[in-house]
């Protein structure tokens, strides 16, 4: 984004230059062949700073999408004084299907295929894959390449716990 600023205020303040020196807003013109490079450069001085409006404004309406926050696991210290497990707490706030998938790993020992996933829990491949990205964007699971599927890990903080338990 930084370099689309830099690039826009360059060719504006290129396209004010030349304009100015070529006789626009009613300076010397210089016939027809002017007046073309003339538009020219006034299309290049006002197409760049279109743009760079149109950033800056999009920046400062969603500053949320401009910068890339790093998701912090949400704190299960309450549900942990209540005596529930992680596990339990994690379990609560999953759908039915993402419950099926962490179960599944759970009895598994933490560790599978994600086509071995797919398997034992019914889900189609789309599902399946849906499903390991959302818990692994909330780091629930981890997920490394494995030939030509993925080896599926749950999290080291949940599988401490649930070995515990």
């Amino acid at each position: 984004m930084i370099f689309i600023l830099v690039v826009s205020v360059m060719l504006s303040v290129i396209g004010l230059v030349f304009f100015a020196f070529e006789g626009g807003f009613g300076g010397r013109g210089h016939g027809m062949g002017g007046q073309i490079s003339q538009s020219f450069w006034f299309v290049l001085f006002v197409v760049p700073l279109v743009v760079l409006v149109s950033v800056l404004g999009y920046a400062l309406v969603f500053p949320e999408l401009s910068e890339e926050k790093p998701e912090r696991a949400p704190s299960l210290a309450p549900s942990v004084e209540r005596g529930e497990s992680v596990l339990d707490a994690v379990l609560r706030v999953l759908n039915e299907d993402e419950k099926k998938v962490i179960e599944t790993l759970v009895e598994e020992g933490g560790t599978m295929l994600q086509k071995d996933i797919r398997w034992k829990t019914g889900l189609s491949r789309v599902k399946t894959h849906r499903i390991l990205f959302r818990l692994a964007k909330r780091r629930i699971v981890s997920a490394e390449k494995y030939y030509n599927t993925n080896r599926i890990t749950l999290a080291e903080w949940l599988q401490k716990e649930s070995a515990r338990g």
